[in-house]
């Protein structure tokens, strides 16, 4: 059991709610800060205000890009009373089972565990009161031979999305596809399979939280977002986002599939020589490669992800096998895109609801027929105005990365005065104010020790 890295696998493995939120709250307490902490155990025997407050903890969770812990601490706002709630748990749980290279042991119970989860989402024990960790444990260890619990009824988050009745997409038919060659066996698992379609939630809290990491573009933003609607798969319109080096492009992207809950797959425009490293290799050759939007839907085993190409107003306009901007051209239009036939699989692919953002300096260099297929979005630089919040940002960013950084104070007065002179010589770039933040702290640590 040691052998389990993900917090939301292990707590999948405890008896009861309360050894779950005690498990979770031994490795959470210092990332969760003071004032977080603080509510949920000022909470005391009122269950509905603890949950609330755990929404809340899950929230600054993922803020601060503890996506995994964020994940367990959802587990303990489930209830089989409502099995809604289990709707946006459940797929993240079976990718991260899916994903996880398991002993056999440690992945049949996991499993066998999980499906009593799908169960409860089903309805199955809306009249039990009790907690679905309790309800897992019980029949898990009582229902061992039951043929509920066998292979083969719900083994993926795909049929997870079936049996809750949540949009999908059969992205590669089988009838409109040619025998895979062996290099290409990684796709048999979405051969004719039903993928999920992943769904906008809590569209507000994205954009409030996306508004305050970028003060300086909340235009941008909601430019972004503006297509999406609650409750519907996420499909954002092909847009390419302009701005000076070090702005917070790349990053901005990150964040939007990070609270989406999205994948993202990055190509880098700038070191692509043709079209072949994007639009795939054909069949014919020794070691044919499939076109990135197909590689993105294999890798992340869902329909409407997120194809990110970094820094194409660089890319070569070498015609000889195809531009990288040409072959954009037939995946950035949707009907195109819906009948696409990859060259190297040599299947028809429906591509329609992948999302293509991408970032550039300058769209001058872009011909106009690629323009014309993208929404321009300008990405303001950052100014002195806006420096006390991304300041915090970063600080905020330096801490997931670093647990040491949970506990440190506010920057004061005079470090922020500083650092907006040494910012401001930087060109506001974001990725300058990275380094001044981390500098800054590790001055005031050196001083600490000093003194």
């Amino acid at each position: 059991m040691n052998r389990l890295d993900h917090p939301a696998l292990q707590i999948l493995l405890c008896r009861r709610w309360d050894e779950a939120f005690a498990s979770l709250w031994a490795v959470s307490e210092g990332l969760l800060g003071k004032e977080c902490s603080e509510a949920i155990i000022g909470t005391g025997t009122d269950s509905k205000r603890l949950r609330n407050e755990i929404a809340m903890a899950v929230d600054a969770l993922y803020a601060r890009g503890v996506g995994a812990l964020a994940l367990a601490w959802s587990m303990l706002t489930v209830s089989p009373l409502q099995r809604s709630t289990f709707h946006t748990v459940l797929p993240q749980l079976q990718h991260a089972l899916d994903g996880a290279d398991l002993p056999d042991d440690d992945d049949a119970e996991l499993r066998a565990r999980l499906r009593i989860w799908w169960r409860a989402a089903e309805g199955e024990f809306d009249e039990n009161a009790r907690s679905i960790f309790h309800i897992a444990d019980e029949h898990v260890r009582a229902e061992d031979d039951d043929p509920v619990f066998q292979a083969g009824d719900i083994t993926s988050a795909d049929d997870l999305a079936v049996a809750l009745g949540l949009p999908t997409l059969v992205v590669m038919p089988k009838n409109k596809a040619s025998k895979l060659k062996g290099e290409h066996s990684p796709y048999k698992e979405i051969l004719d399979a039903p993928l999920r379609l992943v769904v906008a939630r809590d569209l507000s809290k994205v954009r409030a939280t996306l508004h305050a990491e970028y003060p300086h573009a909340t235009f941008a933003v909601d430019l972004l977002l503006r297509d999406l609607r609650e409750g519907q798969p996420v499909r954002l319109k092909s847009a390419i986002l302009c701005g000076s080096p070090g702005c917070g492009k790349s990053r901005l992207i990150r964040r939007i599939g990070d609270l989406l809950g999205i994948g993202i797959y990055r190509f880098d425009g700038g070191s692509s020589a043709d079209g072949v490293g994007y639009g795939g290799t054909p069949r014919g050759w020794a070691e044919s490669t499939p076109c990135v939007p197909a590689r993105a839907v294999q890798m992340f085993k869902t329909a409407n992800v997120i194809c990110a190409v970094e820094e194409l107003d660089k890319a070569s306009v070498n015609e000889r096998n195809g531009a990288l901007w040409s072959v954009l051209l037939q995946h950035t239009e949707r009907e195109t895109a819906a009948r696409f036939r990859d060259v190297s699989l040599d299947a028809e692919l429906d591509l329609s609801w992948i999302s293509h953002l991408a970032t550039a300096n300058s769209v001058d260099p872009l011909p106009t027929p690629l323009k014309d297929r993208y929404r321009l979005i300008r990405m303001p630089d950052p100014s002195l105005e806006h420096l006390p919040r991304l300041a915090a940002n970063v600080m905020r960013d330096l801490a997931a990365e670093d647990e040491a950084r949970a506990g440190d104070e506010p920057l004061a007065d005079d470090e922020l005065a500083n650092i907006g002179r040494a910012w401001a010589e930087r060109k506001f770039s974001m990725r300058a104010l990275q380094k001044i933040v981390a500098a800054t702290l590790e001055a005031r640590d050196q001083h600490a020790i000093r003194h």
